[in-house]
């Protein structure tokens, strides 16, 4: 478990392949979860508005398990970030039990949780965005 990692995120839109890349990194605290969660949904809808659909890409390889009150506001926040896109979503875990965490909140049909890179990408151009 990476605990002496900074405690930080990255949300940024790549247009040419339509992709919402977030990066996660490090051990949050509620808070940091509260304000990724309003820059995600506000970030989203400003994407979806001005760009149509478009795939998630979540890489939080370099953060360990975290808190139970992160996860329930991860939770709570994903039926808001749902409502802005059915297009694949997918998670990069750094560990299977990391990846079983993220399992417990994103637990869509659109969405998936990786170990690999590779094989995440690949399934999300696999299912192509929605028309």
């Amino acid at each position: 478990m990476q605990t002496d990692t900074k405690a930080d995120y990255s949300i940024r839109h790549d247009p040419g392949d339509r992709m919402l890349r977030i990066t996660a990194r490090g051990f949050w605290s509620a808070g940091l979860a509260a304000k990724f969660a309003a820059d995600l949904l506000a970030q989203g809808v400003i994407l979806r508005l001005h760009h149509g659909a478009f795939y998630t890409l979540a890489d939080v390889s370099d953060a360990p398990v975290q808190p139970a009150g992160v996860v329930d506001q991860l939770a709570a926040m994903m039926p808001r970030a749902l409502q802005l896109t059915r297009a694949p979503i997918a998670a990069i875990a750094g560990s299977i039990l990391t990846k079983m965490q993220i399992e417990r909140y994103l637990n869509a049909p659109n969405c998936r949780v990786f170990t690999d890179r590779d094989e995440a990408v690949a399934w999300m151009h696999s299912v192509g965005l929605p028309t």
